[in-house]
């Protein structure tokens, strides 16, 4: 699926009504030279080893970091949740944004969530700037 295809999917999904419970491995997704890129950008930018999210029902999610050889989740970088407007279409959405303290760039991005199924959510993670220009990626409750 192209990333033009999976942008239109998100725009036509819905937010959720509350704000999810549970640890959601993320998974890039797209065509393949996205998904490599992507992954491989992450490890220049404070995230290697990122494996997910972690919700608790509150207004605070985790990155989680799974780092090899390792069996406990490391939670790093605290976000603040909200259900609000999006940047992208004005609708509803789940959105997640990083405190001033998380390392740079993460404090100027924003990641976006809507409800694919009951345990799977579509995201779109975007600079503050540039909401446009959003790289979109699968969370799946595990």
């Amino acid at each position: 699926m192209s990333l033009i295809q999976i942008k239109k999917q998100f725009l036509e999904l819905n937010a959720p009504e509350s704000f999810p419970v549970g640890n959601f491995k993320a998974e890039w997704i797209g065509p393949k030279w996205f998904q490599t890129g992507a992954s491989f950008s992450l490890n220049f930018m404070s995230f290697r080893h990122w494996w997910g999210k972690s919700f608790d029902g509150s207004e605070i999610a985790y990155n989680l970091f799974l780092p090899p050889n390792k069996t406990e989740f490391q939670m790093r970088y605290p976000m603040n949740l909200s259900i609000g407007k999006s940047k992208l279409d004005e609708k509803p959405s789940l959105i997640l944004q990083y405190g001033k303290n998380a390392p740079f760039p993460w404090p100027f991005f924003i990641d976006e969530f809507r409800i694919i199924s009951q345990t799977e959510f579509l995201g779109m993670s975007y600079n503050k700037f540039t909401p446009k220009l959003a790289l979109p990626f699968l969370i799946r409750k595990s």
